[in-house]
Parts: structure tokens; sequence; C-alpha cells
């Protein structure tokens, strides 16, 4: 994963949120709102958008890797939610790195992740995320 540079692209992932599966996770995390549950005149139940931020980690690409003794420190993060996660659908996750540069003797890594409703055609999340890699060639974090 530290060996991407800026304009090179993670293996896109994809999710299917059912029913069962966002409620596991409100229970998860006790967040029983029903706007995750209950259908309105206007509106189904949207994704908790936990459970989104936490399936678009750039951990979940299937390209994603570290050797052993290496490690992915998120340093900052920026997101933005431009449509709530409908249930029953299928979201595409893509991760670009937009920069890539070295600070104190470590590689540091910009990354730029979005979450799209294939069904809508629309993204529905766009974050960016820096992470820092430590271990194995690189200082610890002493």
């Amino acid at each position: 994963a530290f060996e991407f540079t800026s304009g090179e692209e993670f293996e896109p992932s994809e999710l299917y949120v059912t029913k069962e599966f966002n409620n596991n996770y409100l229970h998860a995390v006790e967040d029983l709102n029903t706007r995750y549950t209950e259908h309105t005149t206007n509106y189904s139940p949207v994704i908790h958008p936990g459970l989104l931020i936490n399936y678009s980690n750039i951990t979940r690409s299937p390209s994603f890797y570290l050797p052993s003794g290496m490690a992915a420190i998120h340093t900052h993060e920026e997101i933005h939610f431009l449509e709530p996660g409908r249930l029953e659908r299928r979201l595409t996750i893509t991760w670009k790195v937009v920069e890539s540069y070295e600070k104190r003797g470590r590689p540091y890594q910009v990354v730029n992740s979005s979450i799209t409703d294939e069904q809508q055609g629309k993204i529905i999340i766009r974050r960016t995320t820096t992470n820092v890699y430590i271990g194995g060639p690189f200082r610890g974090i002493n």
C-alpha cells in the first residue's frame, strides 16, 4: 500500500448492505434511530453512515497489502456526505492516491475515496484520508 504513488488507484470494492446487516451494525453501535429502520411516505431506511465509513477504509480494498511488521496509521480525514446510502443497493467504493510525501523519515499518503450508489449512478460519500506508514523499513512510533 505504501508503495502506491500519486495517480495510482487501489482495486475497487463492492458493498451490498441488507436490512439485516444494517440492523446488526445498529445494535453494535447502540444507535436505533428510526431513520435506519423504518419506511416513511417519502423515504426508505438509510444505511448507518458509520457502517459506510468503516467499510470504505482503504484496508477494505482487495489490493491493500502491508508486509509483516508494518502498520498504516490514520492521521487525518475529511468526509463529505452527499446523499444517504439506501439499503439493498450495490455500492462501489474506489480509492485513488492523490499525494505521496515523506515527513520525519516516514511515507505519508493522501487518498481520495468515493462511495457510489450504482442504481442511482450518484456518489453518496467523498472522503480524503491521510495515512502514515511505520515499521518494516521505516521508523516505528518512537
